[in-house]
């Protein structure tokens, strides 16, 4: 029987096509069997509603760059309390002010912890920083520390003559930049400036200016932005930890750049302290930054339960006051101008309870705040609308929960979206609508943790120590740059981006650029 070449490609073309039809067939009966079994599992075991997710990978496909609003379209099918499966880790997502106060409250000493991460052992010195610290003794000592000694109202009007200081410096820079009123600036830049300048010298008693774009305040703003950027990157071993060994976009590499030179730049910081305090020659009535009471406490050889003081402690806290104090104040500030130049009633109205406050020949202080109702109800109103964290940062619980009626395991991430509840028509009339006469004569104050409707500082145990001390920050930059300024846009104040860049905080994707014009000249 002859046998003809020809044939073959036509055998092995048909060969082909049964294979992936076999691969194809047995893909789509596994990825059923699958299905139908965590669907079993899921009802058995009566866990929250939630999307069908994939082996390994679980539902991280459904995250994206802007997780805040993926989530929110999720919640919009399987309701304010979802089980997803990010990688290898059950995570519960709140989308409602009150599945968060029940997680944030009844169950806050469960969902008290961290998860263990990339950003945590890079940058926060092995999770001891506050922020990224597991629960427990350690996270207690310096909870309490932040509390009662860094960030105690005490200490925050000790420092008020550097935020007051700082802001006037920031209003001639302002002046001078926009070549007196001539061109416009990057208002963005200049309130990261700002909140940055104020920040480091109240934690370090020194100076250093981002404008210095050939020493240490470019590199320290360089490091500020690899921080918030790896922070807000997915690092694919945060979720499948058998994966950790993989660092394709380089984002580990990064955070240990980032953090090398920030060690460097505190070690300096703190090298300088030490000598000081040992010198013969100190001025001991000048006032004390967040340095030298860390110091302070470290000489003490303070112990609580089998915690002490250590340098990376030390380190971690500076490092986590320094970001987490620049981030929140300065996107939300940058929010804030985006919104009032595009609503120039709010904004004239807030000019006009300023120079009531104030009147039009001197420059704010931050004893004028108290009597500025409309300006604090502006700031809550961008903290609704535009929440530096969209998400808190995830918490983990230490034990299994009943939430809601529904079970949740040991070692359940947890995700609250506060960017959802900020903009739920079913709590907010025209959610969308930035109106802050909506907070007028209610007494809505977001820095304690009880507003469960504005989650922007969280709440319960992880919520921010720091949340009196931002707002009081924010108000005092807006007022100061509504007082000295009128403010204006080139074009259509309307066509301002508004889109956001997801990150370490909700950054706006273009920086803002506006023009300013003196409006009171003895601000200068």
């Amino acid at each position: 029987m002859a046998f003809s070449f020809s044939e073959l490609p036509q055998e092995i073309a048909g060969g082909a096509v049964d294979l992936t039809i076999i691969i194809a067939f047995a893909i789509s009966v596994f990825l059923y069997v699958f299905y139908t079994i965590n669907l079993s599992i899921r009802k058995a075991s009566r866990l929250p509603p939630g999307p069908f997710s994939f082996p390994i990978i679980g539902n991280l496909h459904q995250f994206g760059n802007l997780p805040h609003r993926n989530l929110q379209d999720l919640a919009a099918k399987y309701g304010p309390i979802m089980f997803l499966r990010l990688g290898s880790f059950p995570t519960l997502v709140v989308s409602s002010p009150e599945v968060a106060k029940e997680v944030l409250t009844t169950h806050d000493l469960a969902f008290a912890s961290r998860p263990a991460s990339a950003a945590g052992k890079y940058l926060a010195y092995d999770h001891k920083s506050l922020a990224l610290a597991p629960y427990g003794h350690y996270w207690r000592y310096f909870r309490k520390i932040c509390v009662t000694e860094l960030l105690s109202a005490r200490r925050l009007e000790c420092f008020r003559s550097i935020r007051e200081e700082e802001v006037a410096l920031a209003m001639r820079s302002i002046w001078d930049k926009s070549q007196h009123g001539t061109v416009s600036i990057n208002v963005s830049k200049v309130l990261s400036s700002i909140t940055s300048a104020t920040v480091w010298r109240i934690l370090s008693g020194t100076r250093y200016c981002e404008d210095d774009l050939a020493g240490e305040g470019r590199e320290m703003r360089d490091m500020v932005h690899e921080v918030t950027y790896t922070i807000g990157s997915t690092i694919i071993g945060d979720f499948i930890p058998w994966l950790d060994w993989l660092d394709i976009q380089g984002n580990k590499r990064r955070m240990m750049k980032a953090h090398n030179f920030f060690d460097r730049v505190v070690q300096k910081i703190i090298d300088e302290h030490v000598k000081a305090r040992r010198s013969s020659n100190m001025d001991n009535q000048r006032k004390k930054d967040i340095v030298d009471v860390l110091l302070d406490m470290n000489d003490d050889d303070v112990l609580a339960g089998d915690v002490k003081m250590s340098m990376d402690g030390i380190k971690a806290t500076i490092f986590v006051l320094f970001i987490g104090g620049i981030e929140t104040t300065a996107t939300t500030l940058e929010w804030a101008m985006s919104a009032l130049l595009q609503n120039p009633r709010v904004a004239k109205k807030l000019q006009q309870e300023i120079a009531s406050a104030v009147g039009k020949h001197r420059i704010v202080s931050e004893s004028d705040l108290t009597n500025m109702e409309y300006l604090r109800c502006v700031i809550t109103e961008t903290l609704r609308l535009y929440p530096a964290g969209p998400l808190l940062l995830p918490h983990e619980s230490t034990e299994a929960r009943t939430v809601c009626g529904y079970n949740t395991p040991e070692k359940t991430r947890l995700l609250v979206n506060v960017w959802a509840i900020g903009r739920d028509s079913m709590v907010w009339e025209d959610p969308l609508e930035f109106r802050p006469e909506r907070f007028m004569g209610k007494n809505f104050d977001v820095t304690k943790g009880q507003e469960f409707n504005v989650l922007a500082f969280g709440a319960g145990r992880r919520g921010c120590p720091g949340a009196a001390m931002a707002m009081g920050m924010m108000m005092l930059v807006l007022a100061q740059m509504m007082h000295c300024f009128d403010w204006r846009v080139e074009g259509d104040p309307a066509g301002i981006d508004m889109t956001e860049a997801f990150g370490t905080s909700l950054h706006k994707r273009e920086n803002l650029m506006a023009i300013s014009s003196l409006k009171v000249p003895n601000c200068l």
